[in-house]
């Protein structure tokens, strides 16, 4: 019976190293675990900022396709504006002109066809639908090109300048209406434009109806500062036009879309 018993002592070492061997095992399992652990939470990481990456992208590409829609539409829209000024500007001259001529009693008819004219307006409509949503949203820093949101919103700054401008032209243009029944039969003027809106040329020859040059004269100068302040924003016109094709060449250059 004796003899078949361990020693304490023997057995006190034998279970620390078994201890020690599981206190080994241990540390290396959760070391290992620690590590799969972090390394599927790196991965998932690394993942989502992968599809986010790719969102946003996509969210770019869909923004800079609808610049480029809106960018070939203010180009179409500044080819009439700049077309109309140009011609209305000749015509307004030629209104000045005839009115302060000795002969303007031969020129009733294109006077009051061209003073009807004076408040013709071609409007250039800013396509700006998604600026404005890049900008309420905050989501300018979509676009990763910052020569590109750099080169937009020096257009969109150039575009306000011409706003600005066709704003004094109307300013002018009330001058002119509030002074015209100085010159101009109210009822001859009237006649210039039918039911349709379109503008008709007088057969009769009607007249300016008064002969004092100092009244005459107030009017044509207010024509002759429309007819320039027309041409003016006409070029005005031509150069937004031209940024206008320069932004659509860079972002075209900048994301591949030729």
């Amino acid at each position: 019976m004796e003899e078949d018993q361990t020693p304490e002592n023997q057995l006190d070492v034998s279970n620390k190293e078994v201890i020690n061997t599981l206190k080994k095992k241990n540390w290396k399992s959760y070391l290992k675990e620690f590590f799969m652990l972090f390394l599927a939470v790196f991965c998932g990481f690394l993942a989502e900022n992968y599809r986010e990456s790719l969102s946003s992208q996509k969210i770019e590409k869909e923004y800079i396709l609808s610049l480029v829609e809106d960018l070939k539409t203010d180009t179409a829209n500044l080819s009439f504006y700049i077309a109309f000024r140009k011609e209305k500007s000749v015509l307004m001259d030629s209104l000045a002109e005839m009115m302060l001529s000795e002969q303007r009693n031969l020129f009733g008819n294109q006077m009051y066809f061209l003073a009807r004219q004076v408040f013709n307006e071609q409007a250039f409509f800013y396509a700006d639908g998604t600026i404005q949503q890049l900008k309420n949203a905050g989501n300018l820093r979509l676009i990763r090109k910052r020569n590109v949101v750099n080169a937009l919103l020096a257009y969109e700054k150039k575009v306000k300048v011409l706003e600005g401008w066709d704003e004094n032209d109307n300013r002018t243009k009330s001058t002119f209406r509030e002074m015209g029944g100085k010159v101009f039969n109210s009822s001859e003027l009237n006649k210039t434009m039918d039911s349709e809106m379109k503008f008709v040329m007088p057969t009769s020859n009607p007249q300016l109806i008064t002969d004092d040059f100092a009244i005459i004269n107030e009017i044509a100068f207010q024509i002759h500062y429309l007819s320039k302040m027309t041409k003016g924003n006409s070029l005005r016109g031509e150069s937004l036009k031209s940024d206008a094709g320069r932004l659509l060449e860079l972002i075209q250059a900048e994301y591949n879309l030729n």
